[in-house]
C-alpha cells in the first residue's frame, strides 16, 4: 500500500504543469542550442561552443537582442525568426497565464489572516452577522482597526479575502481571544447571543481592561451582563423600535415623516409622494414648492438612491420621497400641497408584528397616548388585536387598513415585510407605511413594494455601535436615508471660517454637501456658493459616515453638541 501511494504521488508530480512546462522549455532551449552549433557559417559568431550557443538562444527567445551575434545568411535569418516567435509564444501561452497571472492574482487575493503582534487599540468583535458587517464597514471607512472572531470557517475566510483581520475559534476560549490580542484592544463587542455573551464577557474581562459592549435581544438581561463585566449593553432591536416608533409618531402628528428638530424653529423632514398625488409627473421647478410653501427641498430619495440638492428638472414619481427644511407652518403647507382635495385622512394606526421591535413601537405610541391595533399570530391580552398574518389581505382589511393613516411593519422576515407593504399599498394608496428591513440588500425592494420609510436593523445597529466605538457613548445622528447622515458643524476655529462655500471645495474634497446654514438665529437653506461662513455659523452637512468623518479631518471642524 505505501508503495502504491508513492507511485501515485510520483505520477501526479510528473503530470503537473509546473514540472512539464519548465521541462519542455528547457528541452526546446537545448534543441535550439544544438541546431545553432550545427550552423557555424550562418551567423557572425567566431566560436560555436556550447556556452555561446546557449547565450544566443536565451537572448533571442527572450527578444533581448543585444546584436552582438546575428544571422548573415537567409537560413540563419529563418532560424532566428523561428526562435523569436517560439519565445514569444512560450511567454504569452505558458509563462504569463500559468506562472505570472496566478502569482499576481494570489498576491491580490491573499487573505490578511491573523492579526499582527504589534496590533493595539483595536476593536475585537466576537460573532459575525449582518449587523456586524454593517459595523465593520463603518469602522473600515474611518480607518479603525478591528479583528472579527467567529466559529464559521466560511465567514472568516470571506472576511480575510476582503482584507480584514479575522480568526476562527470559540470566543469563550482564552487562547482565541489572546490570538485576537484582546489584552491590547481598546474595545470588545460581544455578539454571540444572550447565553454565550455572558461567557464571552466574563472571559474578556479577566484578560483585558478594554471597554466591553454586549448586544442583547432583551434589555432585562443588561444588569446580569454588567455584573459579568460589560460596560455598555445595547439592544439593536430596541433602538430600531424606538426609531420606527418616533418616525411613525412624526408621521401621525405632522402628516410628514421623520421630522427632526434642527433648532431655531427649523425642522427637516421626509415627505413621501403617494399614488394619485398631484405632484406625480411634474418637475421640481414646475411645483414652485419654495414660493408656495416657504419650505426648501434639500434632498430626495428616489429609486433607492439619495440625491443631495436635486436638480430642478428632476421628475417626481411614486418612488420619490422629498427631503424638506422649514418651520412647522411651512412643512404643513408643503404637506397640504401634496394632498388631493377632499382626500379622506384616517386615524387608524396598525402595527404588523408584535415581537421585540413591534413592542418597542407600541411603547412609543403609549407614551404619546396614541391608540393602535396590532396584527400577530400570537394572542396578547389587553391589546386591540387582530389575530392573523399581515401578509393575508383579509387580515389587513379586518385590522382596518383601508381607513388607516399609518402602518408600521416590524416582521422578522423581509419577504413578509415586502408582501405586507405591497398589499397595504394596494388596499390604501394613501396610508403612511414605515417598514423594517432585516437585511440591507432588501431596503430598496421594500421601498419598491410601497413602503414610505424603511429602517434597516443591521444599518441602525451597525451605526449605533460605530458611534459607541468612536465616541464611547450613544450619540444620535440624524439619518436621512439608509446610507446618508446629517451632521451639524461649528464653523468657529475650523479651516472654513471666513470662506465662501465655493472656496472650501467641501463637496469636491470630501463628498459632503452643505444643505443649510444657521447664522445669528436665521436659517438659510441651500446657501449659494458665494455665501460666506462666519465664525458663529452652524453648517448642516449631509453625506455618508466616511464623508462626514473626512470633512471633520480635512477642515478641523467639530460637531455641534446638543
Amino acid at each position: 500500500m505505501p508503495q502504491r501511494i508513492s507511485d501515485v504521488k510520483i505520477r501526479s508530480i510528473l503530470q503537473s504543469p509546473y514540472l512539464a512546462y519548465p521541462a519542455g522549455i528547457l528541452a526546446l532551449i537545448l534543441l535550439y542550442t544544438c541546431i545553432f552549433m550545427l550552423m557555424p557559417g550562418e551567423f557572425n559568431a567566431h566560436d560555436n561552443d556550447i556556452l555561446t550557443a546557449i547565450y544566443w538562444v536565451v537572448v533571442t527567445m527572450t527578444t533581448t537582442g543585444f546584436g552582438d551575434i546575428y544571422p548573415i545568411t537567409t537560413l540563419g535569418k529563418i532560424f532566428t525568426m523561428l526562435v523569436i516567435l517560439s519565445g514569444i509564444a512560450i511567454f504569452f501561452a505558458v509563462i504569463l497565464p500559468i506562472v505570472v497571472t496566478p502569482a499576481i492574482d494570489k498576491w491580490f487575493k491573499s487573505p490578511k489572516g491573523k492579526p499582527p503582534e504589534r496590533l493595539k487599540g483595536h476593536v475585537v468583535v466576537c460573532g459575525y452577522n449582518a449587523l456586524v458587517d454593517s459595523l465593520i464597514r463603518e469602522l473600515a471607512d474611518t480607518g479603525r482597526q478591528f479583528v472579527v472572531v467567529d466559529e464559521s470557517a466560511e465567514s472568516v475566510r470571506a472576511l480575510q479575502l476582503r482584507g480584514y483581520y479575522a480568526l476562527r475559534g470559540d470566543t469563550t476560549d482564552e487562547a482565541v481571544l489572546k490570538a485576537a490580542h484582546v489584552e491590547t484592544a481598546s474595545m470588545l463587542i460581544a455578539n454571540e447571543g444572550e447565553q454565550k455573551d455572558a461567557a464571552v464577557v466574563l472571559t474578556a474581562s479577566q484578560l483585558s481592561d478594554c471597554k466591553i459592549i454586549a448586544l442583547v435581544e432583551r434589555l432585562e438581561l443588561a444588569a446580569f451582563l454588567k455584573l459579568a463585566g460589560a460596560d455598555i449593553v445595547i439592544s439593536p432591536k430596541q433602538i430600531l423600535g424606538i426609531n420606527m416608533g418616533m418616525t411613525a409618531i412624526s408621521s401621525i402628528n405632522f402628516e410628514v415623516t421623520n421630522v427632526v428638530d434642527l433648532g431655531e424653529d427649523m425642522k427637516i423632514c421626509k415627505l413621501p409622494v403617494y399614488p394619485d398625488n398631484p405632484m406625480i409627473g411634474k418637475k421640481l421647478k414646475d411645483l414652485g414648492i419654495r414660493d408656495k410653501t416657504g419650505a426648501t427641498i434639500v434632498g430626495a430619495f428616489k429609486d433607492g438612491r439619495f440625491i443631495v440638492d436635486p436638480p430642478d428638472d428632476m421628475e417626481v414619481d411614486e418612488s420619490t420621497v422629498l427631503m424638506a427644511v422649514g418651520n412647522d407652518r411651512q412643512l404643513h403647507n408643503m404637506s397640504s400641497l401634496g394632498h388631493i382635495e377632499g382626500m379622506p385622512c384616517g386615524s387608524k394606526r396598525i402595527i404588523a408584528g408584535f415581537g421585540d421591535v413591534g413592542k418597542e413601537v407600541a411603547r412609543q405610541f403609549d407614551k404619546k397616548g396614541i391608540s393602535y391595533t396590532i396584527i400577530d399570530l400570537k394572542p396578547y391580552e389587553g391589546k386591540d388585536q387582530v389575530i392573523g398574518d399581515s401578509t393575508d389581505q383579509e387580515t389587513l382589511k379586518k385590522a382596518g387598513i383601508e381607513q388607516a393613516s399609518t402602518l408600521v411593519v416590524t416582521l422578522n422576515d423581509d419577504n413578509k415585510n415586502m408582501l405586507t407593504s405591497l398589499l397595504a399599498r394596494g388596499l390604501n394608496p394613501h396610508v403612511s407605511i414605515i417598514s423594517r428591513a432585516n437585511m440591507d440588500r432588501n431596503v430598496g425592494k421594500i421601498y419598491r413594494a410601497g413602503a414610505d420609510i424603511v429602517t434597516s436593523l443591521s444599518t441602525t445597529g451597525g451605526r449605533t455601535l460605530a458611534t459607541v466605538v468612536e465616541k464611547g457613548v450613544l450619540e444620535d445622528a440624524i439619518m436621512l436615508s439608509e446610507n446618508v447622515l446629517l451632521y451639524k458643524f461649528n464653523v468657529k476655529g475650523s479651516a472654513v471660517e471666513g470662506k465662501a462655500i465655493q472656496d472650501t471645495a467641501m463637496r469636491t474634497r470630501t463628498g459632503c454637501s452643505i444643505v443649510g446654514v444657521i447664522d445669528d438665529g436665521k436659517f438659510t437653506p441651500n446657501p449659494g456658493l458665494s455665501f460666506v461662513l462666519r465664525p458663529d455659523s452652524i453648517i448642516l452637512a449631509v453625506g455618508t459616515l466616511k464623508q462626514l468623518e473626512a470633512c471633520m479631518a480635512a477642515y478641523g471642524i467639530t460637531r455641534v453638541v446638543e
